[in-house]
């Protein structure tokens, strides 16, 4: 049976229309007639003479027909100030509810935001001479999408658009990725959709001493060490010899000129604050630390969440929702196994922890609220987590650092023995490079929605393994070629100074071939089980496979996923 016959969307109320209201749940349940990524995507937009003045000039004559329709406001992204201006109700809804307003972010960093944007975005709907596309200037910083309600490309684009502007002015990391703090220690997952990332991340807070800290997207700040024990992210360097270095070049520079004692370096420490130094003041001798900032006010995540993090459950009914469908019967049917055992997990919260308005529900009603929130793979919430967990076990202020001492790179590959492995440099740049999912599509670090030519890297990278040998390393030509793209060069140097900064791991999440484990639930909770003892000991050289994990975890219990 396919899976369109298991689930369906109510019908639009004209052909044209881009968004729509769903069957209710939650405080509302918009439907979006693009559920994805636009088939027209152009993020070469500079390429084309006069291209992005004709999709201006588009986007303003829809926008002068119907003042009165639209919205604009602006946000601030880890310091970075975006205006969006939209027609659509639904995009203008969830921008308002995802990002910090320009006073919310003055209000909790104590930073004042700039005066004016550096991204602007427009998303403009009922545009009849132009197609359902979305364009991106890197040059303007300017993004555009036509005829599209659907918020999730939106966010990834103006995320990747301001990763740009950080790496290159900043030094600063963009990550598509997770992030957990244990212990005073942060991990941070970065994979493709499928592996295991929201499971591990939400799984993780079953234990003692954690905090949550990201769902979706990290910014990472890589600090040096000063003499006198501070920790700076250095933005710009100027050298006795005349020669200068901003953003991810710094490192580099830094490497090549650390004889050059009285080399001026403009700073941020920690807590934020501007600061000179002499490249004197830095003490060389002591490792690069990385430092993870969140991205979100509130998480625009999938609603499958609730299969494997019950309690998210009486949130989600308590937040705005994306694109959840209506269930047949067969569904029921097919995933009746799984909807009883999280009705059980349900009943086996404290009665009152999910409410009044859940705890009378049936059980009946209740695996109709679990069956709609799994049975879409891209239906989306926007959920305030610390709403879900207490308060204090959350990250809650964007610019509050959390050290990070490992990066998992997730995967699923029940054909492959390995489970846990220490990834030296080479093999963890290769599988960045190539950024394989479980489909097998390629995606660059695992991030679709980076802001660059995608075709171009593609392209740079598939010659690249084309003269691969065996006695060879893709990361190696890599670093030898003279022609890498530039987008690439950015990401590449910010990922060696992360494999020099965090112990770095290889982990697969399918401990359900273990013929010693009986269900999903029990695989769930021995993988968090390895999550937790390799970021409690950061282990150098390790390498566990399906046959000898468990004598690594050992008797340490494999708490339930599904608990809070």
């Amino acid at each position: 049976m396919p899976e369109d016959s298991l689930f369906t969307f109510p019908p639009p109320p004209a052909p044209d229309a881009a968004e729509w209201a769903g069957s209710p749940i939650g405080v509302s349940n918009t439907i979006t007639r693009t559920k994805g990524r636009t088939a027209v995507h152009n993020k070469t937009v500079d390429a084309t003479p006069g291209l992005l003045d004709h999709l201006m000039e588009s986007a303003e004559h829809r926008l002068r027909e119907h003042p009165h329709a639209v919205r604009q406001h602006d946000v601030v992204i880890h310091g970075i100030r975006v205006r969006a201006t939209t027609n659509s109700p639904h995009l203008y809804d969830f921008w308002v509810d995802n990002w910090y307003s320009v006073e919310e972010w003055q209000r909790v960093t104590g930073h004042r935001p700039p005066a004016e944007p550096r991204v602007n975005v427009y998303a403009i709907l009922g545009v009849k001479d132009q197609q359902e596309a979305a364009y991106y200037s890197r040059k303007n910083n300017t993004i555009i999408f036509f005829n599209t309600s659907y918020y999730g490309q939106l966010k990834s684009w103006v995320l990747g658009a301001v990763g740009r502007i950080l790496a290159s002015e900043y030094g600063i990391h963009s990550i598509h990725g997770a992030c957990v703090e244990k212990g005073g220690k942060g991990v941070l997952y970065i994979a493709p959709t499928g592996t295991g990332k929201s499971t591990s991340s939400y799984g993780l807070m079953t234990y003692p001493e954690t905090r949550f800290h990201s769902d979706d997207w990290v910014y990472v700040r890589y600090t040096y060490c000063t003499r006198d024990g501070r920790r700076v992210l250095v933005l710009r360097t100027r050298g006795s010899d005349g020669s200068v270095a901003s953003g991810y070049q710094v490192y580099r520079w830094i490497e090549q000129h650390a004889a050059d004692g009285s080399a001026q370096l403009d700073a941020l420490t920690l807590d934020n604050q501007e600061v000179r130094l002499r490249l004197a003041d830095l003490d060389l001798s002591q490792k690069i630390d990385a430092y993870a900032y969140t991205s979100e006010k509130v998480f625009y995540l999938r609603t499958n969440l609730a299969e494997n993090f019950p309690l998210s459950i009486r949130q989600l009914l308590a937040s705005k929702e994306e694109n959840v469908p209506d269930v047949s019967p067969a569904f029921r049917q097919r995933y009746a196994a799984t909807l009883a055992g999280m009705v059980r997990d349900l009943r086996h919260v404290a009665r009152g922890e999910l409410g009044q308005a859940l705890d009378s529900r049936s059980d009946a009603e209740l695996s109709e609220i679990c069956a709609r929130l799994i049975a879409f793979d891209n239906a989306r919430s926007m959920l305030d987590i610390a709403k879900v967990l207490p308060r204090e076990r959350v990250y809650t202020n964007p610019l509050q650092p959390c050290r990070l001492v490992a990066v998992i790179l997730l995967k699923r590959n029940p054909q492959d023995p390995t489970v846990l492995n220490h990834a030296l440099l080479d093999t963890f740049m290769e599988k960045l490079l190539i950024g394989e999912t479980p489909d097998k599509k390629r995606e660059v670090a695992y991030n679709a929605y980076r802001a660059v030519d995608d075709r171009a890297e593609r392209s740079f990278i598939d010659s690249l393994e084309r003269r691969v040998t065996a006695s060879d390393s893709l990361y190696r030509l890599f670093t030898e070629a003279s022609d890498v793209p530039d987008s690439l060069q950015e990401e590449f140097s910010l990922f060696r100074v992360m494999y020099d900064a965090a112990r770095t791991f290889d982990l697969n999440t399918t401990l359900q071939r273990d013929p010693d484990v009986k269900d999903k639930r029990e695989a769930v909770g021995r993988t968090l089980a390895l999550i937790a003892r390799t970021l409690e000991e950061e282990p150098r050289g390790i390498h566990l496979t399906i046959d000898n994990y468990k004598e690594y975890i050992g008797g340490a219990a494999y708490p339930h996923a599904s608990t809070s």
